[in-house]
């Protein structure tokens, strides 16, 4: 607050974070300048109220096959707003309406993996995160695309011919595997001879 009237003996402090302690001082002032500060009051912690702000950084990928690997910077205490802070993980494949959700109760967990045999490999899936306490639910996320974990090529390279070209080069050739086959971003082909 602004300086107060040397009659007043009260203040009211605003906009201060919810469920964050916060500890005052006063310090007498004259127009010759301010005095030494008082001892500092003692802790007092604001009311709770709904969480405002989501994960940031949500992204995700990668993992084991079969898996859905969700991640997020954690919301830091300060900004938790209460007790019973968690994470409502929604996510679902691309093109559908239907939101899968799941909560994380622990407010320090960076991830969730979603396990299950339907998952196509290298799928994406639309993701968002939001966040909850005891006094309800907050806002959630930007909504991202995250693609499911690849899995090796499951079909090999078709129509290989040799042709060759000098007494010490042989140039080898093949018909590439169609993307939606290749169950992943292909990185490249490993030519074997004998």
């Amino acid at each position: 607050p602004d300086v107060i009237d040397g009659k007043t003996f009260t203040s009211t402090v605003v906009d201060l974070n919810p469920w964050v302690e916060y500890e005052f001082r006063v310090v007498a002032t004259n127009k010759i300048g301010g005095g030494e500060p008082s001892l500092p009051s003692e802790k007092v912690r604001t009311e709770e109220a709904v969480p405002e702000i989501p994960p940031s950084e949500v992204s995700g990928g990668g993992g084991s096959r079969s898996e859905l690997v969700i991640t997020w910077d954690p919301v830091p205490e300060e900004l938790q707003n209460g007790e019973g802070f968690g994470y409502v993980v929604a996510f679902r494949p691309s093109g559908t309406t239907t939101w899968i959700q799941t909560v994380v109760t622990s407010p320090d967990t960076p991830r969730y993996v979603f396990r299950n045999e339907s998952i196509l490999p290298f799928s994406p899936y639309e993701v968002k995160v939001g966040v909850y306490n005891n006094k309800g639910e907050g806002p959630f996320s930007a909504v991202t695309t995250v693609f499911s974990a690849e899995e090796e090529p499951s079909t090999a390279p078709s129509g290989v011919s040799a042709t060759s070209l000098s007494s010490s080069a042989i140039q080898v050739s093949w018909t590439a595997i169609p993307w939606k086959m290749s169950n992943g971003r292909l990185l490249g082909y490993e030519v074997s001879l004998w």
